[in-house]
Formats: structure tokens, C-alpha cells, sequence
């Protein structure tokens, strides 16, 4: 067994709801650390032209400043698929062109929800224009909610395929599938640092298959959390501790965090891939953030012993405690692990699910990769 540690950071507090996990089951339950989400508030607002107006909406806040009925528009299924941060989603059918969609709608009386977290939402939701980023389609608001319609993608969560994986004792995904999804993911990240976006959470809940099939493309959904940041042009680091205790980075933690902070989430998800299980676990919140703080994360023998040095050096990689160490996209996406899983799919007769494009001639940083992330290691 592998031990990789880290170094440890402040101690705060987390929301207990679910908070009871079972050791030998512990993507069952989920949780969300106490925080308001929409905390920066030069929040930028979002130019929307709902279909129609009532006179009404002066006399409610607003997002829009216009309210419309959006069920003059869509039939709305009461099913509820999933719920996010501030609201529930459902399906929806075009009452016209009979197509079908996902609305999302956020409950303005809710105390923890703002209007100008909304309009933020909206703002960067038209801003990405990325195949693995769910597409916003329309704005409706009336005086008591704002529905959002979306993409819709049938194929489920990436948690719920992870589960499903882990309790038919297949041992999670293999070293392929899990570079098709990692990629996939790390390019929207790529695409979101170009824009100066910052997701904040992302984890399996937030990723969803397009379709049931197995080689489905993804998507990276709910932006609730995700704000820009310029970083890279002296805006300080945020501090405001928003995420998920499994996911969450370190840095987020010690309330001074940037971009990297995605990096760590994609990390996490990646050793969930290929283990079934989180690599910093607990049977509560205060003992899972209790593991991340004490920085120390395995690779059990039964577990890893099929799965190749080279992805555990991934993993590791992404999992650094130092942002400073800690690979960007930009090195994850280069990293020879994931080039030799890519370049084995044979991605030209692929469909057009997955567009592989890298640097060939990065041999020199492919040497780099060799001897850049190597812990402090303890074989049990």
C-alpha cells in the first residue's frame, strides 16, 4: 500500500446534513460545506429578453426585469431529476417543437439564494460555448422563481455510473474510460481558464452522460458556484470557502485559493475512477475534512494493483497540496499517461464524441513528467 501525504490547513465548519457515511460505501451519501455561495458581489448581470412582460414584475426583485410564464412555452414534467445548490430540475417538452429539455428552477425566496448569484449564473451559462458544458437554451422568471432551460442529457450522473460500477464489483473504470472522461473534463477546464471562469465544484454529481451509452460524451453542469476570476492579471486570491468536503481543495480551505482549485476537484475525481471511493473519507464531515487536512491518501494493494504507475502519478500530480506544484490543464493534459491511453483508443474511427488534440513534439516535458511528482511514499 502507497501512502501519500501532504501538509495540513485551518480547520472549518461543515453542514452535517448526510453526514453519516458508511466506511465500506462511502460515495452513498453527499454533503456541502456551509457557505454563501454568491459571495463576490460585482457580480456581472445578465442581458436576457424573456418572451414577454407583465406589469407585475415592478413590483417584485427581479432578475430579468421582466417576468414570463414558461409554461405558455413548455410542458413541465413534475418528475424531479436532480436537484442543485438553489433549485430542482426537471424535463421539459417545447410546446411547439416538441423537443425536449432540462429547466432548472431557483426559488428566489430562499434566503441563501441572491439575485445577483443568479444573474451570475446566467451571465457565464451564455458566456460557455463548449461541447462539455451544458448549454443554456432560455430565461424565464415569474415572481417567485427563475427557470433556467437547458441541454437535457438522458445518460445520468457520472456518480451514479460509479456507484453502479463499484457495487458490481467491476472495480470502477478501467485506465481507457477513465482517460476519455478525464480528458473531456480537463478540456472544459481548459476552455473555462481561457474565459477566466473558476467552477468551484466540480465532482461526479456535476457531470453528466449525454446519452446511456458507454462511451457517451459529458457534460459539466451547474454553475451556481462558478464566478470569473483575473488571477493572472493581480486580482487577489478568493477566499470564500464554497464546494464540497470530498472535492474541495486544501487552498479553498486556508481561504486563499485560484483556478488550481479546479485541478485538485479533477484529482479526486480521477482516483475515484479508477478506486470507487474517495481518497479522503470518513463516517462524517468533520472526520472527512478531518483526512484532507491531515493529507494523507493510499493506493491499496487490492485495489491499485491493476492500475499502472503511470495513472497513479497522474492522480498524484493533481493532488498536490501546494497549488504551486499542483499540475495546471494545461500539464495534465500533456501528461504521458493520458497521451498513450488516448493514442491506444484509436480516437479517428471514433464517432465525433471526442476531439484529441495535444502537442506530439512535448518530449522533452514528457521527461519532465518522469521525476516531477514523486512523494514521500510508504509501501505496506
Amino acid at each position: 500500500m502507497e501512502i501519500v501525504q501532504s501538509q495540513p490547513f485551518d480547520e472549518i465548519m461543515f453542514d452535517e446534513i448526510n453526514s453519516t457515511i458508511a466506511m465500506n460505501s462511502p460515495m452513498e451519501k453527499r454533503s456541502r460545506l456551509i457557505s454563501i455561495p454568491y459571495d463576490e458581489e460585482r457580480a456581472v448581470p445578465a442581458t436576457i429578453s424573456p418572451c414577454c412582460s407583465q406589469d407585475s414584475a415592478a413590483l417584485f426583485p427581479t432578475v430579468t426585469s421582466k417576468f414570463c410564464d414558461i409554461e405558455s412555452h413548455y410542458l413541465i414534467d413534475p418528475t424531479v431529476l436532480g436537484v442543485g445548490h438553489h433549485g430542482s430540475v426537471r424535463r421539459c417538452i417545447h410546446r411547439t417543437t416538441g423537443k425536449q429539455f432540462a429547466v432548472k428552477s431557483i426559488c428566489k425566496a430562499d434566503p441563501s439564494v441572491k439575485l445577483q448569484g443568479i444573474a451570475r449564473e446566467i451571465s457565464l451559462l451564455q458566456e460557455m460555448k463548449h461541447k462539455s458544458m451544458i448549454q443554456l437554451v432560455d430565461v424565464y422568471e415569474d415572481s417567485d422563481f427563475v427557470h433556467l432551460v437547458t441541454e437535457l442529457c438522458q445518460g445520468g450522473e457520472l456518480f451514479d455510473r460509479i456507484v453502479q460500477r463499484s457495487n458490481a464489483g467491476k472495480g470502477c473504470f478501467s485506465e481507457q474510460e477513465a482517460a476519455r472522461i478525464l480528458y473531456q473534463i480537463l478540456n472544459a477546464v481548459l476552455y473555462m481558464q481561457q474565459h477566466n471562469v473558476v467552477h468551484r465544484d466540480i465532482k461526479p454529481e456535476n457531470i453528466l452522460f449525454e446519452t446511456t451509452e458507454e462511451d457517451s460524451c459529458i457534460k459539466i453542469i451547474d454553475f451556481g458556484l462558478a464566478r470569473k476570476h483575473y488571477g493572472d492579471r493581480g486580482e487577489p486570491p478568493m477566499n470564500t470557502v464554497v464546494g464540497t468536503p470530498y472535492y474541495i481543495a486544501p487552498d479553498v480551505l486556508q481561504k486563499s485559493y485560484d483556478k488550481s482549485c479546479d485541478m485538485w476537484s479533477i484529482g479526486v475525481i480521477a482516483y475515484i475512477l479508477f478506486a470507487g471511493y474517495p481518497p479522503f473519507n470518513g463516517t462524517s464531515n468533520k472526520e472527512v475534512y478531518n483526512a484532507v487536512r491531515n493529507g494523507i491518501y493510499y493506493f491499496p494493494s487490492e485495489d491499485w494493483k491493476h492500475i499502472s504507475i503511470g495513472a497513479r502519478n497522474f492522480v498524484m500530480g493533481l493532488l498536490q497540496r501546494d497549488p504551486m506544484r499542483r499540475m495546471t490543464v494545461e500539464q495534465a493534459l500533456r501528461h504521458p499517461w493520458l497521451e498513450r491511453q488516448l493514442n491506444s483508443m484509436n480516437m479517428d474511427e471514433s464517432r465525433d464524441s471526442v476531439e484529441v488534440v495535444y502537442d506530439r513534439s512535448s518530449k522533452k516535458e514528457s521527461i519532465l513528467f518522469r521525476g516531477l511528482f514523486r512523494p514521500r511514499v510508504k509501501i505496506i
